[in-house]
């Protein structure tokens, strides 16, 4: 991906990519994120607990998939999600940690949230991928940074009592 260049992450993880730079031009820089999403979720197929990871791609929207725009967009409302630039910037880091849960920087636990049983694999404290149990494969359900006080709160009280009951 000639277009897209990375910056170095803080820290010392080596497994996690770099983040990729915008530089100036916003339908470009979607253009080769999408690519990049493509090339590690959509071609190349990522795996988690042995089974593949499946990404959604339908209702498509400008040209790309639900599951892409859920990485990277936000808000409420499905039809009113905005992209965020953040987001975009790690669309990387999704297939780094789906694939590196065996590392001591991805905590790891599952919730239920309706009828789905979710799998939860959250990166340093600082990005969170979540995942949904299907029969015979996982699908991509969204992945975003947890700089929100009150979302990292939520969080942490979530993974420690899933692993203390």
């Amino acid at each position: 991906m000639a277009g897209i260049r990375g910056s170095p992450v803080s820290g010392d993880c080596d497994w996690i990519p770099d983040l990729l730079e915008f530089a100036g031009d916003w339908n470009k820089f979607v253009d080769e994120v999408y690519a990049r999403f493509c090339d590690d979720l959509v071609r190349g197929q990522a795996s988690y607990c042995g089974k593949r990871v499946g990404v959604r791609r339908h209702p498509e929207s400008r040209g790309k998939g639900h599951g892409f725009w859920h990485c990277v967009s936000e808000g409420g409302l499905e039809e009113e999600r905005t992209p965020d630039l953040e987001r975009c910037r790690r669309v990387g880091w999704i297939r780094a940690v789906i694939e590196n849960t065996d590392k001591a920087e991805v905590e790891t636990w599952t919730n239920v949230r309706g009828s789905e049983t979710c799998h939860l694999l959250w990166y340093r404290e600082e990005y969170l991928v979540v995942l949904v149990e299907r029969e015979g494969y996982f699908l991509l359900r969204t992945a975003y940074r947890t700089d929100r006080p009150h979302t990292k709160r939520k969080l942490r009280a979530e993974a420690d009592l899933a692993k203390n009951g």
